[in-house]
């Protein structure tokens, strides 16, 4: 009979290959843009599904994708602030662009500071750090979406002059700034509490013409932004 060898031998270990880590990609304006409208078309396809439930007598449904609708327009909305940020900010980073008066507010982590030093090539440290670090905010309320767009040299003010046009100036800011608040305040109505009022439990009316009219407000905010953004980039 052959003897086995039955003895133990070493725990091989660190031995998994490392995964190859993977950079987010960095789009152009126009890229960004276009993410927005593809994504915003599919929300307006919703329309006919919401058509057909309403002429088939199944009203609460229609008004369902009526509000899904809402929350998904939000949803772009920050997604493409948060695009718009790691765009405008690299480019301050690298000095394609004038920095803005917020810019020195950035705090980096000290593990990011040392994986700077020892890259003395590429600058995508710093972009995926904006990527981690801006995946984790929502720039949907008036008073972050302000701080964030000043931030990123795209002046609020100048936004809501663009976004929301009125004879004088002040007043497109201000009408600019209650709109913001009210698109989120719906938003996390329907998120949150189900549309519903916290008092009676009474859910809010929800039409057609209000969805329509809160998308128009959203691509309003998102066109000013792109506008912005294009001028600077042909100054710098």
């Amino acid at each position: 009979m052959t003897n086995r060898n039955v003895s133990l031998t070493p725990r091989i270990e660190n031995t998994r290959e490392a995964k190859p880590v993977l950079l987010p990609k960095q789009f152009s304006l126009s890229e960004i843009k276009q993410h927005f409208t593809d994504s915003m078309n599919e929300i307006k396809a919703q329309y006919k599904i919401a058509d057909k439930a309403l002429s088939g007598g199944d009203i609460a449904v229609c008004k369902t994708i009526w509000r899904s609708q809402v929350v998904f327009a939000e949803g772009l909305l920050d997604f493409y602030i948060h695009e718009m940020s790691k765009y405008c900010l690299f480019r301050m980073f690298t000095g394609q662009w004038e920095k803005s008066e917020k810019y020195k507010s950035i705090k980096v982590p000290i593990d990011k500071v040392e994986e700077a030093i020892s890259s003395t090539i590429s600058n995508d440290w710093f972009f995926t750090y904006l990527n981690d670090k801006f995946s984790r905010d929502v720039f949907l309320s008036n008073e972050s979406m302000r701080d964030q767009l000043n931030l990123i040299g795209i002046e609020f003010r100048k936004a809501m002059i663009k976004a929301f046009p009125r004879d004088k100036e002040e007043m497109s800011i201000k009408d600019g700034s209650q709109i913001i608040s009210d698109l989120f305040k719906r938003r996390n109505e329907i998120v949150h509490q189900n549309d519903r009022n916290h008092a009676s439990g009474e859910q809010a009316d929800i039409t057609k013409e209000f969805v329509i009219s809160y998308l128009s407000k959203i691509e309003s905010i998102v066109n000013a932004i792109h506008v912005i953004a294009e001028e600077k980039s042909i100054q710098n």
